[in-house]
């Protein structure tokens, strides 16, 4: 609601009905004092002021000033001889009459300015309120675009303006805070902008509020005039001001981190494609420089380097599918096409494929029973699960179990796949799942990408689920990956 100064206007009745209230109480203070209390006239008079400053202390000025006219003349007719006649022999009481008719007056002219000023302080106060509920709004935005959207509605809301219009110079645009509530046309709103006024303007019924910060002026603001003081104007524009140019500023931060973690992104990814790449590169390139060079080398060490290439060739496959794969993810290039499938004939088809990685190691499925279809994109998830196994024979030596479990827990499906390998650091845990990211201790050891379980991590959440993981460093790691039903 907009801020309106009280005028205490009240009906005739009511105001009949306080000034008899008033004229009663003088009444019963001359009756007390004339037949019940018989005192001086200086008690009289005191007691006559004190009733004056009550009524100052809670009605206006024109009570009191009403209540100390008639005490005066009370205080005269009643008290001062002659007694009974609204005249004064002794020059003496003249003065006395003339000090308390003053005095009377003065209280209640003090009494009401303390309102006012309470009043003032109290106006300043919901000022106050309005514009820190108005600058709590603006800090919810860190977006400029939805800020400039948001900022007219929100000052309308707070203050209780009828329209608010905001445009804002950098997008060259107008944002008001509702259809049909147009205060003046844009072009007028441009003009004011491109003015550089440096205060609030008042143009047919509406203000005009300069957003300046500084030697900058990001635009301009009108407001339906709300009845607050010009320097409520003033703050509303400083704070609009602050909070587009603090929208503006996390958004450049913004830019320059994504382009610092992308240029950090693309050195790992070089680094490690370099990496990768180069080892089978160099040991295709040594086994075909040997049958080159060497044409009469016997046939089992032929064999052998043969081997040499196929498996290197296939490593070099697989490392630059999953970069392929990697980067059709990060594009949201890939679809999810979601189907009701049958989790254990996945879980068989999964394990039927990575029988030859698991090189004599045993293999464990358990499967719970009645498990439901489940909605999902069946190669995505079979890729997933498949790097999470290859990531469990890496890591864990041979002739150990790897198990794949499923259960149903809820509304989710989860699927586990657990080895007997080293484990992994508990500082380590939150940063297994980043791309290209391998532990310090199976670095040179152990070889791989680092982007197994990042694809992996990328598939389940574009199926609305993810993936976690729990180790014991020294016994093994379970990673868990779960799928809304």
């Amino acid at each position: 609601m907009p801020l309106v100064t009280q005028k205490h206007t009240l009906n005739p009745m009511r105001m009949l009905v306080r000034y008899a209230v008033l004229t009663a109480a003088a009444l019963l203070l001359v009756a007390l004092f004339r037949t019940v209390a018989r005192v001086n006239e200086t008690t009289v008079a005191l007691s006559f002021l004190m009733l004056v400053m009550v009524t100052a202390s809670r009605w206006r000025l024109q009570y009191s000033v009403y209540l100390s006219v008639l005490c005066t003349l009370l205080y005269n007719f009643f008290f001062l001889p002659p007694i009974g006649r609204l005249t004064i022999e002794d020059p003496r009481n003249w003065v006395a009459l003339t000090a308390f008719l003053a005095c009377s007056v003065l209280v209640s002219h003090l009494s009401n300015q303390e309102h006012r000023q309470a009043e003032a302080a109290e106006e300043r106060r919901r000022e106050v309120e309005r514009l820190y509920e108005f600058s709590q709004q603006l800090l919810l935005q860190d977006d400029p675009r939805r800020l400039a959207r948001a900022t007219p509605s929100a000052a309308a809301a707070a203050f209780g303006f009828r329209a608010v219009a905001l445009y804002v110079r950098e997008e060259d645009a107008v944002y008001s805070s509702g259809p049909g509530k147009e205060l003046i046309s844009v072009a007028e709103l441009k003009l004011a902008a491109s003015q550089g006024e440096s205060g609030t303007v008042v143009h047919e019924g509406c203000r005009i509020i300069p957003l300046s910060l500084g030697m900058r002026s990001p635009g301009v603001l009108a407001v339906s005039d709300g009845g607050y003081s010009p320097q409520i104007y003033e703050a509303i524009g400083s704070l609009v001001a602050i909070a587009l140019e603090r929208a503006a500023a996390l958004e450049r931060s913004s830019r320059l981190e994504a382009s610092r973690e992308s240029e950090r992104l693309r050195s790992a990814l070089l680094d490690s494609v370099t990496h990768d790449l180069r080892t089978p590169l160099t040991s295709i390139r040594a086994a075909v420089t040997t049958l080159a060079s060497a044409p009469d080398l016997p046939e089992p060490e032929q064999a052998e380097m043969l081997m040499v290439v196929d498996e290197e060739s296939a490593r070099l496959d697989r490392l630059i599918g999953q970069a392929v794969e990697m980067a059709e993810l990060d594009a949201e290039a890939v679809k999810v096409q979601r189907q009701p499938q049958d989790v254990l004939e996945l879980m068989e088809a999964t394990a039927e494929e990575m029988r030859a990685l698991l090189r004599g190691r045993r293999f464990e499925m358990q499967i719970a029973d009645d498990l439901p279809r489940v909605p999902m994109d069946r190669e995505l998830v079979h890729r997933a699960l498949r790097h999470i196994l290859e990531n469990a024979v890496r890591y864990s030596p041979p002739e150990s179990c790897v198990a794949l479990a499923a259960a149903h827990e809820g509304d989710h499906l989860l699927l586990s796949v657990t080895d007997q390998g080293p484990g992994i650091d508990p500082a380590e845990q939150l940063f297994v799942f980043d791309k290209f990211y391998r532990g310090r201790q199976h670095r040179t050891s152990i070889k791989g990408s680092g982007m197994g379980l990042a694809i992996a991590k990328a598939i389940m959440e574009a199926h609305g689920g993810g993936i976690s993981v729990s180790s014991n460093p020294g016994k093994g790691s379970c990673f868990t990956l779960w799928l809304p039903c």
